[in-house]
């Protein structure tokens, strides 16, 4: 028939144009032509592919519905590789995932590889990586044509022959790199690409929806926690000071935040004391209103957050160097509010540019509501149970002094007993001389010799102050200019100091300092009771040395 003409056959679709004819299939020319007994089969090759493509449908919907289906990041990752390993018969599955700090491919999850294998080093970002970046879907790495491959010999042992790495993309991201190993040589075909390549999209899906899932949960699971820890120390606790200091570090660790404050409002003076501080540096908190801004909280009673992106470009902060010099980025200032009342503030400060979002800002308002009860709560308790000891604690002192049979005995008992009960480090006493009305060291303890002949501290201003009736509580004396020899204080290890006046009638007739080893902010109660404490030693100190003389 048409043994010596050409037949057109279409590329595409396999028609054919006998001549004078209209395209049509094969099996439709046969038939015309009186080949009436056609039956359709199909041909070694063609059943192979199609039963490949059908293995991998239904192998991507099965791992697909998988690994979408689970929330465990560390189990999608697992079901991943035992998958692949399984669907494409290969010897082992790796996946890694880019640590973009490091610059590293970090082992996620394996399967049919060794520990010893795994754990044989680290692996940079290497070609696969840079074959991804570069726009190739695959890149088929036969590591015996590499002889300056870094773990050649470790594979080797393994019975690796062929790493394919086939890397896995988040909106447009290489997030990791999915990697199958063969112990022989192979050729892989474009089915066989397709369908890893299909693959390791959807786990790039199923593991950032993982991730996102896990760090919800775990934020709020430490959000609960940091609830629950701070309640059950409200709970267990009456220390208004222990309680503060729970609240800052549990609230600075969960937060990630660098450090957290809290200050109290001093109803008297109007302007803020120390509460408690959490990681940011003595000089820091020895600042006075360092972190504290132009707002009207205390009389227009808006009660909301404010939350400062740059330290360095907002006005109403006062002290932006000393802020930038402590590496604060960003703060976050919260009222304490008690009967519609703003009592403090709660103040988280951040090492880098932050953004505070809405749960944050949630969360830390419940948390300085249950700051406002406990400070409340502890302030009623510690106020009467300290009426109660302060008063006892004088009585005995009182006692002591006045059966004391001498002057030095006096002097004794007050440099002895007051470090004893204000927990403090040392104690001097320092009395007027009327005839060169300097002062002079009469009494000392917990202080080494060298300290006391450092020199005169007479024209100290914390010295002066105290002379004029009023007592003086510094906060870092190795820092205070109110402090001649601070190197001095410093090398002697003491931190604070009180410094309060010896008054008798009226009378001033010297000076009792108070000195810490650790630095602490003396609560107004305190300085009361010292004050209290001083005028009972003044009182014993002038009879005993009237007696005497």
């Amino acid at each position: 028939m048409y043994k010596k003409k050409l037949i057109p056959v279409c590329g595409w679709c396999k028609k054919i144009k006998p001549e004078g004819m209209d395209w049509q299939t094969i099996e439709n020319y046969l038939i015309s032509q009186g080949f009436t007994d056609i039956t359709h089969g199909m041909c070694p090759a063609c059943s192979e592919k199609i039963f490949q493509k059908r293995v991998y449908l239904e192998s991507y919907q099965n791992i697909a519905k998988i690994i979408n289906s689970s929330l465990s990041l560390n189990e999608v990752l697992n079901l991943i590789v035992t998958n692949v390993v399984k669907v494409m018969n290969v010897k082992g599955c790796l996946l890694r995932l880019v640590n973009k700090k490091k610059g590293t491919l970090d082992v996620a999850a394996y399967h049919g590889l060794s520990e010893q294998y795994i754990n044989k080093g680290t692996v940079y970002i290497d070609r696969s990586v840079d074959d991804a970046l570069s726009g190739k879907a695959v890149s088929v790495y036969d590591i015996t044509e590499d002889m300056a491959y870094r773990y050649r010999r470790e594979a080797s042992k393994e019975g690796i022959r062929s790493i394919v790495s086939i890397p896995m993309r988040f909106e447009g991201e290489v997030i990791g790199i999915l990697r199958m190993y063969t112990d022989e040589p192979r050729d892989y075909t474009t089915e066989d690409l397709k369908f890893v390549t299909a693959i390791a999209e959807q786990a790039a899906l199923a593991i950032m929806n993982a991730k996102y899932f896990e760090t919800i949960v775990s934020r709020e699971r430490e959000y609960l926690r940091l609830f629950r820890d701070i309640s059950m120390a409200i709970s267990s606790s009456l220390n208004t000071i222990n309680v503060l200091n729970i609240i800052v570090q549990k609230l600075a660790e969960s937060m990630q935040v660098k450090g957290a404050t809290i200050r109290l409002l001093d109803e008297q003076s109007g302007n803020f004391k120390f509460g408690a501080a959490f990681g940011v540096s003595d000089k820091y908190l020895s600042m006075k209103g360092i972190d504290e801004i132009n707002h009207d909280w205390f009389t227009k009673k808006t009660y909301t957050p404010i939350a400062i992106y740059d330290i360095a470009t907002d006005e109403r902060l006062t002290h932006k160097d000393e802020l930038i010099n402590e590496s604060i980025k960003s703060l976050l200032i919260v009222p304490i509010i008690a009967k519609d009342k703003a009592i403090g503030v709660i103040t988280l400060l951040s090492g880098w540019f932050r953004s505070f979002k809405q749960e944050e800002l949630e969360l830390l308002l419940s948390i300085s509501a249950q700051c406002a009860i406990a400070i409340e709560n502890a302030i009623m308790y510690e106020k009467k149970y300290k009426e109660a000891t302060y008063l006892k604690i004088l009585q005995n002192i009182t006692k002591l002094l006045s059966a004391a049979p001498d002057f030095s005995e006096i002097l004794d008992i007050i440099v002895t007993k007051l470090p004893e009960i204000m927990n403090t480090k040392a104690a001097t006493i320092r009395l007027i001389d009327k005839e060169t009305n300097k002062l002079v060291l009469v009494a000392s303890n917990g202080l080494s010799p060298g300290y006391l002949k450092r020199g005169s501290i007479d024209t100290e201003d914390n010295i002066q102050m105290a002379l004029t009736g009023k007592p003086v509580a510094i906060y870092d004396a190795a820092q205070d200019s109110r402090i001649i020899y601070n190197k001095e204080a410093e090398a002697e290890g003491i931190k604070s100091i009180l410094a309060v006046p010896l008054i008798v009638y009226g009378e001033i007739i010297g000076v009792l300092r108070l000195l810490t080893d650790s630095h602490r902010y003396f609560a107004q109660d305190e300085i009361d009771f010292a004050m209290a404490l001083a005028e009972e030693a003044a009182i014993a100190i002038k009879i005993k040395k009237f007696i005497g003389s």
